[in-house]
């Protein structure tokens, strides 16, 4: 793990409308960094207009995004088309999370630019390894 205590902190953003997967992601995330803003919006709407708000000087830009891709109102293909296609977060690594574990939803994902697709995990190691993941996918701090 890197020291992160003389620098600012990762943003992260989490679009998922599970609660108890919040909570696990939360604790997945604490081990692998110091410091991190964590920003979480419960539907994709909601994560559209997060990303319409960045347009101004507030907030900045996530560093990372966990996107679940079943979010209720506009689905997390959707949310990943719109970072993809927006300048100001298309460069974001995105993290698709999914009770599916369909190759057809896996080969979507990649194809519309998520850097990593992962089934949600079935134990709390298994989640806990989705922080490690995001460690790795950010760049040095």
């Amino acid at each position: 793990m890197i020291n992160q205590s003389t620098h600012n902190p990762v943003s992260i953003l989490i679009a998922e409308d599970n609660p108890g997967d919040v909570r696990l992601l939360l604790e997945a995330l604490r081990p692998h960094f110091a410091k991190f803003d964590l920003h979480v919006v419960d539907d994709g709407d909601k994560a559209l207009k997060f990303f319409s708000a960045l347009e101004g000087s507030s907030p900045k830009p996530p560093d990372l995004i966990l996107l679940d891709l079943n979010l209720p109102k506009t689905d997390g293909r959707e949310v990943l088309r719109s970072i993809k296609r927006t300048p100001l977060i298309q460069q974001v690594p995105v993290i698709v999370l999914s009770s599916s574990d369909s190759p057809k939803d896996r080969a979507d994902t990649v194809e519309l630019g998520a850097e990593r697709f992962i089934r949600k995990p079935s134990t709390l190691d298994e989640f806990l390894e989705i922080g490690a993941i995001a460690r790795e996918l950010l760049p040095r701090q």
